[in-house]
């Protein structure tokens, strides 16, 4: 029973250990990517903002209304 129990511990401490180094190893993976694509963003320039223009809640409310009944009038 001994002997079990032994080589228990050993395939768990085995296994616990290769799971930690490959985490570890993909932490390093993830934070070296991150730093080469600070770098590549860093050495190109700026693209402008695409972010839409700023509306008036009414219009996007009107916007909304006419979707759901353009919805609701195609299940029918």
């Amino acid at each position: 029973m001994a002997a079990l129990l032994e080589a228990g511990l050993s395939i768990t401490f085995i296994g616990m250990t290769v799971v930690f180094v490959l985490l570890t190893l993909l932490v390093g993976i993830i934070r070296g990517m991150s730093s080469l694509a600070a770098r590549i963003e860093g050495s190109q320039p700026a693209a402008p903002s695409a972010a839409p223009p700023a509306s008036d809640e009414t219009e996007v409310t009107g916007v909304i209304a006419e979707a759901i009944a353009a919805y609701r009038g195609r299940r029918r």
